[in-house]
């Protein structure tokens, strides 16, 4: 009877082979499109991070070059950029200048031969030393053969921009002293307006400040999409005797480095396509030729047992597959599953279904015991399950690990002028922070306003440059006139890194950084935050 009608409804026979071949051809071509969109991803991801290394490269090479450039002790450069800042309309350098600064040294020369005969600048005489008319001349000269090494630089490099640049830490603004991009004076167009004080905050250009606090090159761009293309903005400080006296900058143009990558890489994924195709579609007409249409039939068999569990499907099985192959020891196998399957079906069924929600339900509980309801970390009871395992790694010779204590200020303040809402608010937006900035390390809610992070491997080894960006976030947050009151947090920090000559457990560790937290909350309430 199975038999009949299987037969009669055409499902045993093969004639859905081709339906079935249709199926593997779409999840080919999905397999396809998919490895292709994919290897471009992969492609263009690898690709744009090698140029991002070599960019670095590049405008760290560039940089250096122009550093030393000023470094020269005959341009006495420290004192150039001064005077400049403060004469810089009494220089005049046309538009049009075409590098040619022998002429402004010939005239500095024969002023300093005049006044000073004999002597030498800077080992006789220093730039104080020299009248109004000499420092004006050899402003000008220096000038003019700074201009030239920077444009030149840009030219020969090929990148977008060069600049050098000395920021007003106090104003948050910065002095242009040579720019290659060259900009007309208001009143009078034919000639170079220099030093320039151009508005540079923190939400325009964060990179910047932060490379002149490090007073060190960061491995970090400042990202634009001006007139200049779509660049990246390297900086590096020019130091003097140890301190930074300004910043070079380089701009470089990566849009059309990116859109020649893109070019190659969709030729070749074209080319590679061509190739899938026709190589799956060889694929597709060997597996329905040798297996698809006799596997087709095992599957409808099976289909049929599904829509009537029916054991005497086994039997037709047994008798319509026919060879010595894996097709034929699958429909063997089958058979005698569907026989096995019809026995112990219902049971199983029931079985699998109650250990499937037990174990639901004691994850659901095991997740809830662990986390903090508000913010989502993990707990207090999380925190010291967390230092029991830490305790027992450092008796077994763990000794680069830390604790981080974050103390959110002012809690009070916001739930009695704003309503609990706000002050949880603030709670999450703390931890959110704190879990941004160590991202590599387990973070603890241990009280209403209180958190704990615990130190291991990279966030170990860079903590002080962790804590440095947790601060730089929070004073942003601070000086965002558009934040709320509530969104302007303060928190104080404490940190405590395991040392072997003062803790012998790890509570040892949690007092320091507690103790550091606190004093740092102290100070932070006496400067009125």
């Amino acid at each position: 009877m199975a038999s009949a009608a299987m037969k009669r409804d055409g499902e045993f026979t093969g004639k859905k082979s081709g339906s079935l071949i249709f199926r593997f051809a779409v999840i080919f071509t999905v397999f396809t499109v998919a490895t292709l969109i994919l290897s471009g991803i992969a492609a263009y991801i690898i690709q744009t991070g090698m140029l991002k290394s070599k960019v670095e490269s590049e405008v760290k090479s560039i940089s250096e070059y122009l550093s030393l450039i000023l470094s020269d002790e005959t341009l006495d450069f420290e004192n150039h950029q001064k005077y400049l800042i403060e004469h810089a309309d009494e220089i005049d350098i046309p538009m049009d200048y075409d590098y040619d600064y022998i002429p402004a040294r010939q005239q500095y020369e024969e002023l300093f031969a005049k006044e000073f005969p004999g002597k030498v600048y800077g080992r006789d005489i220093s730039f104080d030393q020299m009248s109004d008319e000499l420092k004006r001349a050899r402003t000008l000269y220096v000038q003019e053969y700074c201009l030239k090494m920077f444009e030149q630089a840009m030219d020969i490099f090929g990148v977008a921009y060069t600049y050098y640049m000395v920021p007003d830490e106090e104003n948050l603004h910065c002095y242009y002293i040579i720019d290659s991009a060259r900009e007309p004076r208001q009143e009078e167009k034919d000639l170079i307006q220099l030093s320039l004080y151009i508005d540079e905050n923190l939400q325009k250009v964060p990179v910047l400040w932060k490379v002149w606090d490090a007073k060190e090159p960061l491995h970090e761009f400042e990202v634009y999409d001006n007139e200049f293309g779509y660049t990246y903005g390297y900086y590096y400080p020019l130091k003097k005797d140890g301190r930074a006296i300004g910043l070079i900058a380089v701009d470089y143009d990566i849009s059309t480095v990116n859109r020649e990558i893109l070019k190659n890489i969709v030729l070749l994924l074209g080319v590679l396509g061509v190739v899938l195709i026709i190589c799956v579609a060889i694929l597709l007409f060997f597996i329905d030729r040798k297996h698809l249409r006799r596997l087709e039939s095992l599957v409808s068999g099976v289909k049929l047992y599904t829509a009537g569990k029916n054991p005497e499907i086994a039997q037709v099985i047994e008798a319509e597959v026919r060879g010595r192959d894996e097709v034929s020891d699958l429909a063997h196998h089958t058979s005698a599953m569907i026989l096995e399957l019809d026995k112990y079906m219902k049971n199983l069924v029931n079985t699998t279904k109650e250990l499937s929600e037990t174990r639901q339900q004691a994850k659901g509980l095991a997740a809830l015991a662990n986390r903090d309801s508000l913010t989502g970390v993990r707990n207090r009871s999380a925190y010291e399950d967390e230092i029991r395992k830490l305790q027992r790694e450092a008796a077994h010779g763990l000794d680069k690990f830390g604790i981080v204590m974050v103390d959110l200020n002012n809690l009070r303040k916001y739930n009695d002028e704003y309503g609990f809402d706000k002050g949880n608010l603030a709670i999450k937006d703390l931890c959110r922070l704190v879990c941004n900035v160590f991202k590599h390390s387990p973070v603890f809610r241990t009280g209403c306003d209180e958190f704990a992070v615990i130190l291991k491997n990279g966030d170990f080894e860079e903590v002080d440059r962790l804590v440095k960006d947790f601060d730089f976030e929070l004073e942003k947050r601070k000086l965002d006139s558009s934040n709320e009151p509530w969104e302007k947090i303060s928190a104080a920090v404490g940190i405590a890194l395991f040392d072997q000559d003062k803790d012998f457990t790890v509570e040892d560790v949690y007092r320091r950084a507690e103790e550091n937290m606190n004093e740092k909350k102290q100070e932070m309430k006496s400067a009125g935050e």
